[in-house]
């Protein structure tokens, strides 16, 4: 898989662990409204700033840019900064377009979903306590800290933390740690929950005079 194609997924993953209050929580509960408000969202959009720790290089790196996702399988993540990258996926297949080198990547979506636990819920795919076990609970102000342990230890994710709303148990940011020490963290700002988005969004159209590197005739 293209490392490009891979890291921004784990980017995109993006979810934590923090200290917080002390008091019993409800954590089933808690996990339940959340999916419930999740299962309910057909559509969402938003901005997001993402904060990438790369243990190899101990650095971190910020991004960010706006996102749409459509269930089932459907999203498009437009990053702004600090470089341009435009992630579209749909029902059959996905593309990364690196606007500065003047290159598409297409494969097969199916070849992201099949082994990113992750992806599989963002995208409506997937149910929170199939995929996981609910590890701590804590609070913050005005959130829900959940940390999720995937059940696939096969998988590269150790664990994905969702950050939640007490309101209304929206999900507004999340961080994702790999085996290797890696961070993604993820939040979520001007959100806007079942906004009417086109058809045509989750398309990419290849600009003229760009590469395309078709790799979804693979199996």
């Amino acid at each position: 898989m293209n490392p490009k194609i891979r890291n921004t997924f784990f980017i995109l993953l993006l979810m934590w662990s923090l200290p917080g209050s002390t008091f019993a929580l409800d954590s089933v509960a808690i996990v339940n409204s959340i999916q419930k408000q999740y299962d309910a969202t057909d559509t969402f959009q938003a901005r997001f700033i993402q904060k990438s720790f790369l243990k190899i290089l101990g650095q971190s790196q910020k991004a960010e840019g706006s996102v749409s996702i459509k269930k089932p399988g459907k999203m498009k993540w437009d990053y702004k900064a600090p470089d341009r990258q435009i992630l579209v996926s749909n029902d059959q297949n996905l593309w990364l377009y690196l606007p500065d080198e003047k290159q598409v990547t297409k494969m097969k979506s199916q070849s992201i979903y099949s082994s990113n636990t992750p992806a599989l819920f963002l995208a409506g795919r997937g149910k929170l306590t199939e995929s996981f076990t609910i590890g701590k609970v804590t609070e913050e102000t005005g959130v829900y800290i959940v940390e999720f342990i995937p059940r696939d230890k096969v998988q590269n994710l150790s664990k994905m933390v969702l950050l939640a709303d007490k309101k209304n148990f929206q999900i507004v940011g999340s961080r994702v740690y790999d085996n290797l020490g890696n961070k993604t963290e993820m939040i979520f700002s001007n959100i806007q929950i079942n906004p009417s988005l086109e058809k045509k969004l989750f398309m990419l159209e290849v600009p003229k005079g760009v590469e395309l590197i078709d790799l979804s005739s693979m199996e």
